[in-house]
């Protein structure tokens, strides 16, 4: 009996015949996977943000309301009191005395 040293014959040109197509296929089709596994998560965190943007917007809006209403209301007490007004002057000093500023000619921005 003779000993073989070559590898079996059935696998080395099988091996060899492959070549670089399966393992590139593999890894395309993985990246492609992936992609769209992505681009599918990004879009769903998109349309959750435009959710939650929309479902902001109206509170935003009673929110600029509120504050248009009480800068008109606390420039309207700075006039009262630059006329003399003693209990327009006691509020305009509390409200300095709490750090707020008091610009009558001010104009509340719009919200975003």
């Amino acid at each position: 009996m003779t000993m073989n040293s070559s590898p079996e014959h059935g696998k080395t040109p099988d091996v060899q015949s492959r070549g670089s197509f399966v393992p590139l296929l593999l890894l395309a089709i993985g990246f492609l996977g992936l992609t769209v596994i992505q681009t599918t998560q990004l879009l769903n965190d998109r349309r959750a943000l435009d959710e939650v943007a929309s479902q902001q917007a109206t509170s935003l809006a009673a929110a600029h309301k509120i504050r248009v209403a009480t800068d008109s209301l606390v420039s309207k007490m700075q006039v009262l009191a630059d006329k003399g007004n003693p209990n327009a002057k006691l509020v305009v000093a509390e409200l300095k005395q709490r750090g707020i500023t008091i610009n009558p000619n001010a104009v509340t921005p719009s919200p975003p």
